[in-house]
């Protein structure tokens, strides 16, 4: 049995259709395939996550890293602001990371041959600001079901053990989703500032720094959770959220696009490659799928 195939098992979901018109593999500067083999998708299955996986070089790491600082410095002034969430709408170098197979096809040892992708953002910690990220778990309010949903987590820049890299509870995604208290606190990065109910003790938890161009995976049900960026330089994660086409969202009708394989079920809007870098049709686009997200994330009847 070969590593994709062992991988539709982990979350116990048989291959839906055939496979059409695949993204060309090509491995850009790393020069090497970043699928997972056996023993690392029944590590993945066991604790929950995968982690690290080199996906970029350094440079290419450092290239989109000035591509989104270039945004965000524009978006510093006054009514030119863009939001980062979902950029792959908007830009083509956004869509291209989406898509990279360096990137999916770990993803596709996971969670089969048809992968959607729900949303893509960046998790930007600034030197010595004191943000944090409390421990949760994704599953809560995000009405994905089932849970065969992943993230990814690139490192743009150092994600060292002084920067605030995740930290994980191994196995915690064996359980269920757990209770969570809505604080909304100012320094917290999470849009809600939720932690899980109960205490969780540190000494459970394993670290994950990655290098630059580092990836890490991790399973929507996985408690994890990161401090402060203690460091003088930025901290900067490009977090891209797959799942698998069967998929639906529980809360209203969302986007998503297809990265890899057949969509057979509909369940979300599939949108198209950006044909104009923020252009108006594609910042249109764009300010859809946040509207839909942002009703989905904090719908009430879901809470």
């Amino acid at each position: 049995m070969c590593s994709s195939q062992i991988g539709w098992l982990v979350f116990g979901i048989p291959n839906q259709g055939r496979l059409l018109n695949q993204t060309p593999t090509h491995y850009g500067e790393t020069g090497m395939s970043t699928h997972l083999n056996k023993a690392e998708i029944e590590a993945f299955r066991r604790r929950g996550y995968h982690t690290p996986l080199r996906v970029l070089s350094v440079d290419e790491a450092v290239a989109m890293r000035q591509k989104l600082e270039t945004i965000t410095a524009e978006s510093d002034s006054p009514g030119t602001a863009t939001p980062l969430t979902d950029l792959h709408l908007i830009y083509r170098w956004a869509w291209d990371a989406i898509n990279d197979p360096r990137i999916v096809d770990p993803v596709v040892d996971l969670l089969g041959p048809n992968v959607l992708l729900w949303s893509l953002n960046w998790f930007i910690k600034e030197p010595l600001d004191g943000t944090f990220v409390t421990y949760h778990q994704d599953a809560t309010y995000w009405g994905l079901e089932p849970h065969d949903v992943v993230t990814a987590w690139v490192a743009l820049s150092d994600a060292g053990p002084t920067t605030g890299p995740m930290k994980f509870i191994p196995e915690s995604h064996r359980g269920v989703v757990q209770d969570h208290v809505d604080t909304f606190a100012a320094q917290n990065l999470l849009s809600r500032g939720q932690v899980i109910e109960q205490d969780i003790s540190d000494n459970d938890s394993i670290l994950a720094p990655l290098k630059v161009g580092e990836m890490s995976l991790h399973h929507v049900r996985l408690i994890h959770g990161s401090e402060p960026n203690l460091t003088h330089d930025r901290r900067i994660g490009m977090v891209l959220r797959y799942c698998a086409t069967h998929v639906k969202q529980s809360k209203l009708r969302d986007t998503a696009v297809l990265v890899h394989g057949l969509d057979a079920y509909g369940h979300f809007d599939l949108l198209p490659a950006p044909k104009i870098d923020a252009g108006d049709e594609e910042l249109l686009r764009q300010k859809d799928a946040l509207q839909r997200m942002q009703r989905a994330l904090h719908s009430k009847d879901y809470e």
